[in-house]
């Protein structure tokens, strides 16, 4: 699933007073960009933009695409004087999506849904906040094809309530995308994930699956887990299948070497530990930095959540990044899954110059004059 253009009316102070605010993501031949980075200072709309394509987008593709700090409320969200917030979007599918979607409508023997997918790998959607006829909480969606349009939506949602039936793997949801949030924080867990992983956050126990607290979501012990289940991997395990705690470990190296991971260990209590090198000396989770703490949590999220063609809305990109791990991390990103569409927001000039021009799109001046001077 791709983003290839967006329209915000009356959504906090974007669009409103009749002018509606349009953003283009796609390039000079019509294909939506891999990347696009948002460049503003703050208070320019650079994270009210991603809040509106996240608000938009979660409903219909029933994830949990708001970031914890956000409320949605129609005195937080609805312009001043206005009634209504609006968020049109439109989507692009490709043809592994679509074929993905109706392999996956009749696996799942969702009644009313035959021969429900649109004629066209263009969706318009436009999402109503707040909802005055349907009273649903989240707002209400409209499709150019309907229902076509929330089935095509529903696809990766659905793959997870398959597994169980041994019908799909997890393989799947390369094959179909949604939306992805990563705040200033890196939080905001979402559903599709590992069934390792899957295990750790909501517990295998009953007294787990019932009370919500008793899940984690700290990245110590989820990399531990990782690396011992990397040690001794199921007997039933594809040997073609991705190890997700190699692929962090790889990733990670590749911003921040010459620092690295290298495995759980033992502690001096006897209790497994994760531990980095930084080329001389060996330390603990406690002894990284923040730089590495927010890239951890962004790689781990990647691996684990099996983000592929989807949307993936990072805010503030730079986050406790020296320059050079910022480059690394430029590079890295569109690797870290298939087919993604990445839009991301900074208000460093340094990031901005990094990247092509045009894939960057300028909410207001930094307060510098670097690209004319290079120009």
């Amino acid at each position: 699933m791709k983003l290839a253009k967006i329209r915000i009316e009356n959504f906090r102070h974007l669009g409103a007073g009749g002018k509606p605010f349009e953003l283009d993501f796609t390039d000079p031949l019509g294909r939506v960009r891999d990347f696009t980075l948002l460049v503003g200072p703050n208070t320019s709309g650079k994270t009210t933009v991603l809040d509106a394509i996240a608000a938009a987008l979660g409903p219909s593709l029933e994830m949990p695409t708001l970031r914890p700090g956000f409320k949605l409320s129609p005195r937080t969200v609805v312009s001043r004087g206005a009634l209504q917030a609006k968020v049109t979007c439109w989507l692009r599918f490709d043809d592994e999506e679509i074929r993905t979607a109706d392999e996956v409508l009749k696996l799942a023997e969702l009644p009313g849904f035959a021969s429900a997918l649109p004629p066209t790998p263009n969706l318009k959607l436009t999402w109503i906040y707040p909802d005055t006829k349907h009273n649903l909480s989240g707002g209400w969606s409209e499709f150019d094809h309907d229902p076509g349009g929330s089935v095509l939506l529903l696809t990766r949602n659905r793959i997870p309530f398959l597994l169980g039936t041994g019908r799909v793997t997890w393989d799947w949801l390369k094959r179909a995308g949604g939306a992805f949030t990563f705040d200033q924080e890196r939080t905001g867990w979402g559903k599709t994930i590992s069934r390792q992983v899957w295990n750790i956050i909501h517990g295998t126990t009953e007294a787990a699956a019932e009370n919500p607290d008793l899940r984690t979501t700290d990245p110590r012990t989820i990399l531990v887990d990782l690396a011992l289940q990397s040690l001794v991997p199921s007997v039933n395990a594809d040997p073609r299948a991705l190890d997700p705690f190699a692929a962090i470990r790889d990733r990670y190296a590749d911003v921040c070497a010459p620092r690295r991971i290298v495995g759980a260990v033992r502690d001096e209590l006897n209790e497994f530990s994760i531990r980095f090198s930084d080329g001389r000396q060996e330390y603990g989770y406690e002894g990284l930095s923040s730089g590495e703490k927010m890239l951890l949590l962004l790689v781990i999220r990647f691996v684990s959540e099996h983000i592929h063609r989807s949307v993936v809305l990072i805010d503030e990109l730079e986050l406790n990044q020296h320059p050079l791990w910022q480059r690394r991390l430029l590079h890295m990103i569109p690797r870290m899954g298939d087919n993604n569409q990445i839009i991301a927001t900074t208000h460093s000039p340094y990031l901005r110059d990094a990247v092509p021009p045009d894939a960057v799109i300028e909410l207001g001046g930094l307060g510098d004059d670097s690209r004319a001077e290079g120009a």
